[in-house]
């Protein structure tokens, strides 16, 4: 009888990574299609472009299949892939600040961009762009991934009160950033 996937939880999809490949496999699309596109709209937000999102997207998926391939224990597979693209967002920032940017690469890059299509949408990507990181990092995983606070205090590695507080300012920092604007639209 062939197993059906689907009704798996997440944790019994990621011990199926582990056994023979063609199951595997299958478990591995499973675990892609459940998880893909938070994960991507996650690593796009926090580090604001899409190649280098890309880049650490497929990468994020790469290192959750090799984690199971080595039997490695995994209690929850939604906060342990978002851990992984954390801290591969975290690496990616790193080695960005470490880079000069010729004025050539500067340019181009400044030509090259997309600007979004609505005003309000360019505002409160700005506004996301001026906020501390640790308050970004919390309000895009809540806002835009949907995680409980429980799950964003563990893939960031504090509690669950220091999340609600960040969740807070942030948006109280958005607030603040975009009544200006917000003002000025209306009129």
């Amino acid at each position: 009888m062939k197993k059906d996937f689907k009704i798996l939880t997440d944790n019994e999809l990621f011990i199926e990574l582990g056994g023979e490949r063609a199951t595997a496999l299958v478990a591995f699309e499973e675990l892609y299609s459940r998880h893909s596109r938070r994960i991507f709209t996650y690593i796009l937000r926090i580090l604001g472009d899409e190649f280098q999102a890309e880049d650490v997207y497929q990468e994020t998926f790469a290192r959750l299949y090799s984690s199971a391939r080595e039997k490695r224990t995994v209690h929850n597979v939604t906060s342990y892939l978002f851990r992984i693209a954390r801290n591969l967002c975290l690496n990616e920032k790193r080695k960005k600040d470490n880079q000069n940017v010729t004025f050539e690469e500067f340019r181009f890059a400044v030509r090259d961009e997309n600007y979004e299509s609505t005003e309000l949408l360019r505002l409160v990507n700005m506004a996301l762009e001026m906020l501390q990181e640790e308050y970004r990092e919390a309000f895009v995983l809540r806002e835009h991934v949907g995680l409980s606070y429980n799950e964003i205090a563990e893939v960031v590695g504090t509690t669950m009160p220091v999340i609600r507080t960040r969740i807070y300012r942030a948006k109280q920092k958005i607030r603040a950033i975009l009544a200006p604007y917000v003002e000025d639209l209306q009129k």
